[in-house]
C-alpha cells in the first residue's frame, strides 16, 4: 500500500477508508494477539485511551509503526466505550483534539476529504443550518461568534469561513468516534482488559511496583509494559521483553513469577515453564533483553531516554546495584 495513504489513515483513523483497510487485513482478534507485530496494537490501544483522556494524544507517525497506529484506534474505541459514557466522551475529545491540531496545518484538499467523509455538506462556503447548529453548539458556549444569531443566514444555510472548518470538524470527529459499537461483537479479552483499565484510570491501582528494583530507575518503556501486563493488554513481545529485562537484572524465578502474577491472564505453571527457557535453566541459553531499536520497532518505546538499551538506563539511574552484574546490552 502507498505509504502516503496509510500515513493519512494513521492520522485520521475515523475515516471510512481506514475502516475498510482494517477489514481488508482479514485478521480476527485472535490473529492479532498471535501476530509478532500487530499484537503490539493492543497495548498501544490502552495507551491511546489514557493519553486521549489526558489531552496529550498525538498519533505515532513513524513509518515503521503506521499500521500499529491504525490498528490501535479500533482497540481504543472498544476499551473506551466498554468503560462507560464519561470515559468514551473524554476519549473522543482527545481523538478530536489531535485531529483538529493536524487539520489546521493540512492542505485544503485533505480538509475537504475529511469533511466529506464526515458527512459535512459544504457548498460555496455555507453549511445547512441544522448541521451547523449541531456542530457549533458546544463551540458557542465558549465563544459567542459561533451563536446562530451572530452568523449570516440565507435560504437555510449558514456562512462558514474556510479557517473555521477545523473547529467544526473537531466536533464532527468527536461525534464519529462516539458512535456506539455492538458490545456483543467485542472480544471477551477486550472486555476483561477494559475492566482493568477502568480500575487503573480510577486510580484504584497504580503501575506495578517491582520491590527488588528501584522504581525511579526503571525505564519508561518497562513501566509501560508492566502496566499493560497488569491491565491484561500485554502482547507476546511485551511479556518477553519484560521477562528478559527482569531476568537480566538478576531477579530470581520466584520474584519474576510474582511480578507476572499481577496479570489477569496469569497461569503459574505456564509462566514458570516459559521463564525456564528465557533464563536458560531449560534451554541452556539465557536470553538478553532486546535493545531500544527493537523495542521502538514494536511500538513500545514511551520516551526518548538517550540510551541504546533499557538495561543501560537502569544501570545509570539505579542508586544500588542489582543482585548480580547486569549483562552488557546488545546492539
Amino acid at each position: 500500500m502507498d505509504s502516503g495513504l496509510i500515513r493519512e489513515m494513521a492520522k485520521y483513523p475515523f475515516l471510512h477508508k481506514t475502516r475498510d483497510y482494517v477489514a481488508s487485513l482479514d485478521l480476527s482478534f485472535d490473529d492479532i494477539i498471535a501476530h509478532p507485530i500487530y499484537s503490539a496494537s493492543l497495548e498501544l490501544g490502552r495507551e491511546r485511551v489514557a493519553s486521549c483522556i489526558e489531552g496529550k494524544f498525538k498519533p505515532d507517525l513513524d513509518e515503521r509503526r503506521l499500521e500499529l497506529t491504525v490498528l490501535s484506534y479500533p482497540v481504543a474505541r472498544m476499551l473506551a466505550q466498554l468503560i462507560g459514557p464519561a470515559t468514551a466522551s473524554k476519549y473522543a475529545e482527545g481523538e478530536a483534539k489531535a485531529a483538529h491540531e493536524m487539520l489546521e496545518s493540512e492542505e485544503q484538499a485533505v480538509v475537504k476529504e475529511v469533511s466529506s467523509d464526515l458527512g459535512i455538506k459544504m457548498q460555496d462556503g455555507t453549511m445547512p443550518i441544522v448541521q451547523y447548529t449541531m456542530l457549533a453548539a458546544p463551540l458557542a458556549r465558549a465563544n459567542p461568534k459561533w451563536k446562530l444569531s451572530n452568523r449570516n443566514l440565507e435560504s437555510g444555510r449558514v456562512d462558514v469561513a474556510q479557517e473555521e472548518m477545523p473547529s467544526l470538524l473537531r466536533e464532527a470527529v468527536k461525534n464519529r468516534v462516539m458512535e456506539p459499537l455492538d458490545a456483543s461483537k467485542i472480544p471477551a479479552e477486550i472486555k476483561k482488559a477494559a475492566l482493568n483499565l477502568k480500575t487503573a484510570l480510577a486510580g484504584e491501582r497504580t503501575t506495578i511496583k517491582i520491590e527488588q528494583l528501584e522504581d525511579a530507575a526503571l525505564p519508561p518503556c518497562i513501566k509501560g509494559m508492566a502496566a499493560a501486563m497488569e491491565a491484561g493488554l500485554a502482547s507476546h513481545n511485551t511479556m518477553f521483553i519484560l521477562a528478559t529485562f527482569l531476568a537480566n537484572l538478576g531477579l530470581s524465578l520466584d520474584d519474576i513469577v510474582s511480578v507476572f502474577s499481577k496479570s489477569p491472564k496469569f497461569d503459574e505453571e505456564k509462566t514458570r515453564y516459559q521463564l525456564g527457557f528465557i533464563s536458560g535453566a531449560r534451554s541452556g541459553t539465557e536470553y538478553t533483553c532486546p535493545a531500544c531499536v527493537t523495542i521502538k520497532s514494536h511500538g513500545l518505546c514511551k520516551a526518548e531516554c538517550k540510551v541504546k538499551h533499557p538495561l543501560q538506563y537502569y544501570r545509570q539511574k539505579a542508586k544500588m546495584k542489582p543482585k548480580r552484574a547486569v549483562l552488557k546490552p546488545t546492539r
